[in-house]
């Protein structure tokens, strides 16, 4: 074990106050005047010596030993006023703890152990109670308790003594002891006799008591010696706590096993650190009612963490642990709950015994008181084992089981679809805004344009970035895009530095310039003047003129040129010609055209011809025409001509030569018709054709040419003009125009195609031009620069937006904008989560109602299935012998039934474990019990501790120690633990984990912390108001009744006496306070009413003058009626708290600023307490006003928060109070927020009807009509984002509403963006408004 948890768990054993010389159950040198009393004082007071009360005692017998009231003995008198204060310390610590506490303690040890330690304190305790029967008090042994030994100083001998003592004699019982005097102190030496070395002298024998002599520690020191002992028989009656003693054998243990590491390992081994699934609803089993933070703490027990639960006053901590035990008893498993105060154990065992649980809960306030209690509850488990068998077999038992889950189950899907609902609903995931903002920062019905296609671009977390962009691009498109701005088809000034300006500038008056000396040398050339667009036209055709410089390479091409110029170009057809030219070439294929024959005589020759080819035919015939036919001398003449012969090949080629001759004659005779073509050859040379077929093509070519250049063809008469002119004046054009692509690439470095045309047609925009960009430079190259900026879904979006505006007005674009976008990604995600509709329609109200109707039902069903659990836990498993008699339980049942020889609980939980917690699963105890009864070992599956902050960390230990998982429930703004008749010991060493004082705190540096926020105690909001801001930072919830509520009046009454305050009591308060009480017993007597003091003085008067005015009317102390003072009223509560605050001036009009443990360090928490114990009302009973109190000195806030508090009652009394929801938002005001919309919209049309937001818990706007409340609306803001479930929002918030009477309504977001109109009748109805609202 490292030296740090060694010394941690050392300095937690010696705390223990068993162990600490400051211990009066080992040193007790003087008698507390109030706590114990000598008991030899008694002696003769009820007539007999003071020993015969140990005698008594001894035989079990209860004994007189004073009157109540003796009027001829004041010895009675003071003896009766102490046994009264120690009746009352006795029943006040039954009350807080549940243990009793008051003994007498004899014969006493005097002296010291080996080590030097001193030691006076009684051996054995015998354990009283004080009864006052008629005029006579009695002490009576309290019954089932039985006499033990000092614990404390057998655990001390051991210690400091460095021995080993028997282990049962701290354990021994003295049932078997002898009743006779003299017997029983002989076997108490025989007992003793071997196992302490104890001087037993005789004078313990004799029957008497000697009185108790008190010692100061030096003087007690001088007398005794180291390793002496001895005792006397000095009796003490008193409060001697005996339970802590318990502990200290576990530490002991824990020490001596090393079983600790250290307290980091130790907490965490409380928890499973695997990522648990989520808890399914039928494995939670919650009987009891509950609201989301308790079942959020259930949840993370289930999944097995162990958890701080922080409980303020009125959260339901008694309800969680509840739920949490009958979980556990559901599943199967052993729960411990444990706490010091009896009341937290009573009040969830009566909720547990409600439930039909209580037999299998064992309650152990006392571990000797309850023994018998716990076995008679053990033994009847066994004996209804027959009884449990047969209610378990009913039909309705398998039906309630199989409803069960069928519950379940539907729950979880509800809940999983709402989860999905809300998830879906405050995403923003998909487009970095959630959907709600989106239902409330656009509007279907506004203005918009589709962005179907650029919307996934626009993310909302970027989206000013765009919107910024857009604005300024708007602002300069509305200055630099009017149609009337000489710069706005210009090149991009993005990339221009501040000296292009200037240069800018000189293009433009170069572009004029230039185009004015150009045009007076064309002027010059061609008698016209020409703008520099047509110059670069003629520029760019170079190619072309050269080219038809070129073809018209001679003067008879040029004169073809001239001779085709008037014609068109349609008539002067280069594809005719060309055809003419293919078909005229052609006749010189095969057989050449005959040239002989002349023109006029081709006709008589080609029939001549054709006679002779006939005649072939015929010899008759061809005999005829040789012989007769004056033709054939013609045929023979234009054969040899053609060097032919006379025969049938010859014949045949001449045929041919005079097809080709007409053929040719035809084309020729279509050439010559078209009077363009001039100079067409004479002859029938086939290369003289050809050439001239190549000239006049070439004409053709530069026709075309100088006709497609339309700034020369209408001023340029090629007849004026011979080639060698033509061609230089062409030339010459083109020497002028010949910088003119140069310079115009130029300027186009600095000016659009579109300028510099506007510049060329127009000269005179020069000025205005340069105006223009000396005005706007800057801002035109800012603008370009942001257009380049833009990606193309950004220009395509400021594309449409102009185009539905028309108009470059920022704002109108934004707003068109995201209004657009805002209903482009709404539609996007709608399409992906299309539960987020189910609100505008039925499925969510069903789903809703459902839900309500199965949690509830499921509620019920829990409570019947744990029930049957229970019992079926009692007998399965059960083993029988042959003869079917059970052997399960056959010994437990032997020995919680035997009448003698009992053994102790602690015997009989070890020997049996498994059958004893079959039959009770859970445990309720003190941390003392725990160690007295349960072995030291994993016993339970979880251990709960309650009231924590009471609850010393030393104490923890050992029951945490006995558990799988632990739960430690408290509230450090209440009371931090105080041992309140034994001095702690502190340790010199600075460890964080000894400077904590609680359990609360320990565990806290540890465990994870889960708050309980819902507050259900106070019935008003002023009850809890103070608490709320000045000890909880406004975490807690409460919604007030509204009938309640509407009622007006102030739960906190301010009265106002004129105390004094004396030896520390206030009696005119006192009185006031009893004339309070009395009057409200007799007006409203069906009230429980709490009477808190500031200090016990106070609490000791009231309490003695109530009870005498009970007295005079005959009535005894009412149960619903308690007078307690701050340190001990914790864990009450009560319909009226009257508060005494008794500090007031004193008789010289003096206010002294002591404030008693308000002063210390953490005294404000005794004050939250105080003031969060009322349900209904206070009753603030003072002698002073909040300016009396001067604080300002004053080192700790106890004071100053007194001070507070009396000026917030006297507010709430004057009915100044105004209720404030302090519900936790973000710091920043959001647009999505539905209930800022509805509190304008409610401003604007309902008039005197308000709207509320932040004024009451549970809800997002309330409706208040002048003084009355009227409804609640819920909406879909944070208090629906920050609700913990489903449940949370659908389930318990309504139905609390419902149970406190306010008519509300739902309103999402969705349904108020859709639907508006129809949303704002549905809450006129709600508010009762008699407007006509829109249908």
């Amino acid at each position: 074990m490292p030296e740090n948890t060694k010394h941690i768990l050392q300095t937690y054993l010696r705390r223990l106050t068993n162990l600490s010389g400051n211990s009066r159950s080992l040193l007790l040198l003087r008698l507390h005047a109030e706590q114990l009393m000598d008991l030899h004082t008694l002696s003769f007071l009820a007539g007999d010596r003071s020993f015969e009360i140990i005698r008594s005692l001894m035989s079990g017998r209860g004994r007189k030993i004073a009157q109540v009231l003796d009027s001829r003995m004041e010895a009675n008198n003071e003896a009766s006023k102490k046994l009264k204060k120690l009746q009352r310390i006795d029943q006040f610590l039954y009350e807080e703890r549940g243990s009793n506490d008051l003994h007498v303690g004899w014969p006493f040890v005097h002296g010291k152990f080996s080590d030097g330690t001193s030691v006076r304190c009684p051996l054995l305790y015998f354990p009283v109670s004080i009864v006052q029967q008629g005029a006579h008090w009695v002490l009576e042994p309290r019954a089932d308790a039985g006499i033990t030994f000092n614990k404390s100083f057998l655990l001390a001998y051991a210690y400091y003594n460095k021995v080993t003592l028997d282990e049962n004699l701290a354990e021994a019982a003295f049932d078997d002891f002898d009743t006779d005097s003299t017997v029983f102190r002989t076997q108490l030496y025989q007992l003793l006799r071997d196992k302490i070395e104890l001087n037993f002298n005789s004078d313990n024998f004799r029957d008497e008591l000697i009185a108790f002599q008190e010692f100061k520690k030096d003087e007690f020191e001088a007398t005794h010696h180291n390793g002496e002992l001895k005792l006397y028989p000095e009796a003490v009656l008193g409060i001697f706590p005996q339970a802590g003693s318990q502990l200290v054998p576990d530490y002991l243990a824990l020490l001596e096993k090393d079983s600790i590491a250290d307290l980091e390992d130790f907490f965490a081994g409380k928890s499973s650190e695997a990522e648990a699934p989520r808890v399914r609803e039928e494995n939670l089993y919650t009987p009891f009612v509950l609201d989301a933070y308790q079942e959020a703490a259930i949840k993370a027990v289930k999944h097995g963490r162990s958890i701080v639960v922080q409980g303020p006053p009125g959260t339901g901590k008694s309800q969680l642990i509840c739920n949490l035990l009958a979980d556990a008893m559901a599943a199967g498993k052993r729960a411990l709950l444990v706490c010091q105060k009896r009341a937290a154990l009573d009040v969830v065992y009566k909720r547990m015994q409600d439930a039909e649980l209580g037999d299998f809960l064992g309650l152990i306030h006392d571990f000797r008181n309850d023994r018998q209690e716990l076995y008679s509850k053990i033994a009847r488990q066994i004996d209804h084992i027959d009884t449990y068998k047969t209610l378990n077999r009913g039909v309705d038992v398998i039906q309630q089981e199989r409803r069960f889950y069928q519950a379940s189950r539907r729950i979880d899907q509800i809940t999983e679809e709402l989860d999905d609902f809300k998830a879906a609903l405050f995403s923003d995931t998909e487009c970095g805004l959630s959907v709600k903002s989106l239902y409330l920062l656009s509007d279907p019905h506004a203005p918009s344009v589709n962005l179907r296609w650029e919307y996934p671009n626009f993310r909302f977390e970027d989206l000013d970035v765009f919107v910024r962009k857009l604005k300024l691009y708007a602002n300069y498109a509305a200055w630099f895009e009017g149609d009337d701005y000489l710069w706005r088809e210009r090149k991009s000034f993005a990339g221009y530095r501040p000296g292009d300006e200037r240069t800018i500038e000189q293009t433009v008056y170069d572009v004029v310039n230039y185009q004015k000396q150009l045009s007076q040398e064309l002027y010059r050339l061609l008698g016209i003047t020409m703008n520099l667009e047509d110059c670069a036209s003629l520029r760019v055709r170079e190619d072309d003129i050269m080219g038809m410089i070129t073809v018209l390479k001679d003067d008879e091409v040029y004169q073809y040129f001239q001779a085709m110029m008037p014609e068109s170009d349609d008539e002067t057809s280069m594809l005719w010609l060309s055809n003419m030219e293919r078909v005229s070439m052609n006749c010189y294929h095969d057989e050449a055209p005959e040239t002989t024959v002349p023109s006029d005589q081709l006709g008589i020759f080609q029939e001549a011809l054709q006679q002779r080819m006939d005649a072939r035919s015929n010899i008759i015939r061809l005999a005829r025409w040789e012989l007769f036919s004056e033709s054939k001398f013609l045929v023979k003449r234009v054969l040899v001509a053609n060097g032919l012969a006379y025969n049938s090949t010859g014949l045949n080629v001449l045929e041919k030569r005079i097809d080709s001759r007409l053929n040719l004659e035809h084309h020729l005779t279509s050439l010559k018709a078209k009077p363009w073509l001039i100079n067409l050859p004479v002859g029938y040379d086939r290369v003289t054709l050809k050439k001239w077929f190549e000239k006049k093509k070439l004409a053709i070519r530069a026709k075309l040419v100088f006709n497609s250049l339309r700034e020369l063809r209408e001023v340029v008469n090629v007849h004026k003009y011979t080639r060698a002119e033509f061609v230089d004046l062409m030339r010459q054009l083109l020497r002028a125009v010949s910088d003119v692509p140069g310079k115009r690439a130029a300027w186009l470095e600095y000016l659009s195609p579109y300028q510099l045309r506007q510049l060329i047609l127009d000269p005179s925009l020069a000025a205005p031009m340069t105006t223009a960009l000396r005005n706007d430079f800057d801002n035109l190259c800012d603008y370009d620069k942001l257009k380049e900026e833009l990606v193309s879904h950004e220009r395509e979006v400021i594309d449409k937006l102009y185009e539905a505006t028309q108009e470059w007005d920022a704002p109108r674009l934004e707003a068109l904008f995201r209004n657009s976008l805002g209903l482009a990604w709404i539609d996007h995600i709608e399409t992906k989560y299309p539960v987020l509709r189910s609100v505008s329609s039925l499925q969510m109200y069903q789903l809703e109602t459902e839900l309500q109707a199965l949690v509830a039902e499921k509620q019920k069903l829990s409570e019947q299935i744990l029930v049957v659990r229970a019992r079926e836990r009692v007998y399965e498993g059960i083993i029988v012998n042959r003869l079917n008699n059970r052997v399960t339980y056959r010994d437990l049942h032997h020995q919680v039934t035997k009448k003698k020889k009992i053994w102790p609980m602690r015997k009989v939980i070890s020997t049996f474990e498994e059958e004893l917690f079959q039959l009770i699963p859970c445990w309720m105890a003190s941390p003392e019990s725990v160690s007295a009864i349960f072995p030291m070992q994993e016993l339970f599956d979880v251990v709960i501790f309650d009231e924590a902050s009471q609850c010393f960390a030393e104490r923890s230990i050992p029951a945490m120690y006995r558990g799988k998982q632990v739960v430690v429930a408290g509230d450090d703004q209440q009371l931090r633990p105080n041992e309140l008749y034994q001095v702690r010991w502190e340790d010199d060493r600075e460890t964080p984990d000894l400077e904590v004082d609680s359990v609360l705190e320990l565990a806290g540096r540890y465990m994870r912390t889960v708050h309980l926020q819902g507050h259900y105690r106070s019935r008003s909001l002023e009850l809890i108001d103070f608490s709320n801001r000045h000890f909880y930072g406004n975490r807690l919830q409460l919604l007030p009744d509204r009938n309640y509520i509407n009622r007006n009046e102030p739960a906190i009454s301010y009265v106002k006496v004129d105390g004094v305050w004396e030896n520390q009591v206030n009696p005119v308060e006192a009185e006031a306070v009893v004339e309070q009480v009395m009057t409200l017993l007799q007006q409203q007597a069906n009230k429980e009413i709490g009477v808190v003091t500031f200090n016990a003085p106070q609490q000791t008067l009231i309490l003695d003058l109530l009870e005498a005015a009970l007295q005079r009317e005959g009535r005894a102390m009412p149960a619903s009626v308690f007078v307690k003072n701050i340190e001990n009223v914790q864990g009450d509560e009560k319909d009226i708290i009257i508060f005494s605050v008794g500090y007031a001036p004193d008789k010289k009009g003096k206010m002294m600023m002591q404030f008693g443990s308000l002063t210390q360090a953490g005294g404000e928490n005794r004050l939250n307490v105080a003031v969060t114990r009322a349900r209904e009302r206070i009753i603030l009973v003072t002698s002073i006003w909040p300016e009396q109190l001067k604080t300002e000195e004053v080192k700790n806030e106890g004071p100053k928060l007194l001070q507070q508090y009396l000026a917030f009652a006297r507010e709430v009394d004057q009915r100044r109070f105004v209720p404030q929801n302090h519900y936790p938002v973000p710091e920043e005001t959001s647009p999505w927020y539905l209930k800022d919309q509805l509190r304008r919209w409610s401003a604007e049309r309902l008039g005197d009807i308000a709207f509320q937001t932040n004024a009451l818990p549970f809800s997002d706007v309330s409706i208040r009509q002048q003084d009355q409340y009227t409804g609640i609306v819920l909406t879909d803001d944070v208090r629906y984002q920050q609700s913990l479930s489903a449940k949370d929002a659908h389930v318990y918030t309504p139905a609390l509403l419902q149970q406190k009477n306010w008519s509300y309504r739902t309103v999402y977001s969705r349904n108020f963006w859709k639907d508006r109109e129809r949303v704002e009748y549905e809450l006129m109805l709600l508010a009762g408004s008699r407007q006509p609202a829109a249908q």
